[in-house]
């Protein structure tokens, strides 16, 4: 019976360990922390993906990241909802954004910009996000992925 519960208490360990590497909260365990995400450092990370919850270097969508642990907004751009999304249209336009987004940040160096404010109602702290000193937002408008902000969410749909 011992035996059992050893097992049963090892696999959930791993069990546990695996869902918290997925979700990228490991990350920050052994990654170089020389470089912070200060405005105007230049910062150069792997982003995976953030499927569940927060995490480090990952993509949430089109236009929300973590950065080293700090939840950012990029500030000037609006990007199609893959969280409850208002219908398929949105949905897929949004999945696009957000791996394209992830395929710049993982193209170069990335700095971070202040704007007016520091933080949105949700708590993200509100940034134009440039890689290799180009404006991600510019990119993801130019492509049709996303549309400047102008103050309040519009509908895709």
């Amino acid at each position: 019976m011992q035996g059992w519960v050893r097992f049963i208490a090892l696999w959930a360990a791993a069990a546990l360990a695996g869902t918290a590497y997925g979700a990228g909260w490991l990350d920050g365990l052994w990654q170089p922390h020389s470089a912070t995400h200060a405005e105007g450092t230049a910062v150069r990370a792997n982003f995976s993906m953030c499927f569940i919850g927060g995490g480090y270097n990952c993509v949430v969508d089109g236009d929300t990241i973590w950065l080293e642990g700090h939840k950012i907004r990029i500030a000037d751009i609006d990007a199609p909802e893959t969280h409850d999304p208002r219908c398929q249209s949105e949905k897929e336009l949004g999945d696009r954004a957000t791996l394209r987004l992830q395929q710049l940040l993982n193209g170069g160096n990335i700095t971070l910009q202040p704007i007016d404010r520091d933080k949105d109602v949700y708590g993200r702290e509100l940034r134009l996000v440039l890689v290799d000193g180009r404006s991600v937002g510019d990119t993801l408008v130019s492509e049709g992925l996303a549309r400047w902000y102008e103050g309040s969410r519009r509908p895709w749909c």
